[in-house]
């Protein structure tokens, strides 16, 4: 994806509408960017794709001043300078990448692209890129770090921070990413909040981030996270029955209602669970329900669950009953690259509730030991 403008005021400053979508996670975006346009008065707006947890999917809408809000206060709180260089590798169909360009057209930085699918297991590819370039800064996901730890890859010497987000942070990969020299700043974040909410940047030992300053953060009575500041999104657009609809992101006092529970201390966060079936698998956020609901569309009597993964987070495990070789088939056709799934176990009958519908805990259990 083209990122020649995204550190210049053209882009920033321009009315237009950017959709910036996943190339190997299509979605049906027909007559999108017209609803945002004409019917809900959209201007200056960036559109990112992200699964709903109903399984639809859904367009997170953010302002481009927004998505400046954040990067001026990321900068801040991380005392990121113009005389910083950022190698640039993650996508910017995701909030993390396009954050990396914001950061560098509001101080002054100079931004280095790196394909984001030109990653390697051993790390090298990352590594020379440093090298090259001179990097003092870049983002990475647990995933990436995992597979940099696991090569034994010590950082370059120019690399001053490592904002690490996009998924569960393993304090022990950080550990052991720290004693290679790697400079890990751990964030907590979201699509909907223009990236971060919280990061730390020094070497405590404690799961608590600090909140950046352009955040008011409180936990609600059943433990969901509430945000209220200048960096959230518009909201979201979503396709029903055929008709677009869009959905603010605030309720009447502003506030944010996030999917996950968190606990706040000291204007510090520490991320707990997600509360909607949602997972995220290196990086990417994966609904089980939707999964689901096209295993079952498919014909396939069987049920879909995530087990935690080492390097990429979580793995998909298929639960299935015998035979039904054609549908399945077809089901895997269906799936884009992150939704493969890892293995199968094949059972005489799924377990089912009282009610009929398939028991989650059984088949998790199943899936576990059959692994």
């Amino acid at each position: 994806m083209d990122t020649s403008l995204l550190n210049s005021s053209e882009y920033w400053e321009s009315e237009a509408i950017d959709l910036r979508l996943n190339p190997l996670r299509p979605v049906d975006h027909r007559g999108l960017e017209t609803f945002l346009r004409e019917d809900c008065g959209q201007r200056g707006v960036v559109v990112l794709a992200t699964s709903g947890s109903s399984g639809q999917s859904k367009f997170i809408v953010l302002k481009k001043s927004a998505i400046l809000a954040s990067a001026d206060a990321v900068n801040a709180h991380c005392h990121l300078t113009a005389n910083d260089l950022w190698l640039g590798g993650l996508s910017t169909f995701h909030v993390g990448g396009l954050g990396i360009y914001a950061r560098a057209y509001r101080n002054g930085a100079r931004v280095v692209p790196m394909a984001w699918d030109s990653w390697t297991r051993d790390g090298m590819a990352l590594i020379s890129a440093i090298e090259k370039s001179g990097a003092t800064l870049t983002s990475l996901t647990p995933t990436h770090l995992w597979d940099l730890v696991e090569a034994k890859q010590r950082c370059p010497v120019t690399l001053r921070g490592v904002f690490l987000g996009g998924g569960t942070i393993d304090p022990v990969l950080t550990s052991q990413a720290l004693a290679l020299g790697w400079p890990i700043w751990p964030t907590y974040g979201m699509t909907e909040t223009s990236s971060q909410v919280a990061t730390r940047i020094d070497e405590a030992e404690d799961d608590f981030l600090p909140i950046l300053p352009v955040w008011e953060a409180r936990v609600a009575c059943d433990g969901g996270l509430m945000l209220r500041g200048a960096a959230l999104c518009e909201g979201r657009a979503e396709k029903r029955e055929g008709e677009w609809r869009f959905v603010s992101s605030t309720d009447e006092a502003g506030w944010f209602h996030a999917s996950d529970c968190c606990e706040i201390r000291d204007h510090s966060l520490r991320f707990l669970s997600r509360r909607d079936g949602a997972v995220k698998i290196s990086g990417e956020l994966i609904s089980l329900s939707e999964l689901n609901d096209r295993l079952r569309s498919a014909g396939v009597s069987g049920w879909i669950v995530a087990l935690p993964d080492a390097r990429r987070g979580n793995r998909l495990v298929l639960v299935r009953e015998p035979g039904q070789e054609s549908a399945l088939a077809t089901f895997h056709k269906s799936l884009a690259p992150i939704e493969q799934i890892s293995s199968e176990r094949v059972v005489r009958v799924l377990p089912r509730t009282d009610a009929g519908k398939p028991d989650r805990a059984a088949i998790v259990k199943l899936a576990e030991e059959g692994e």
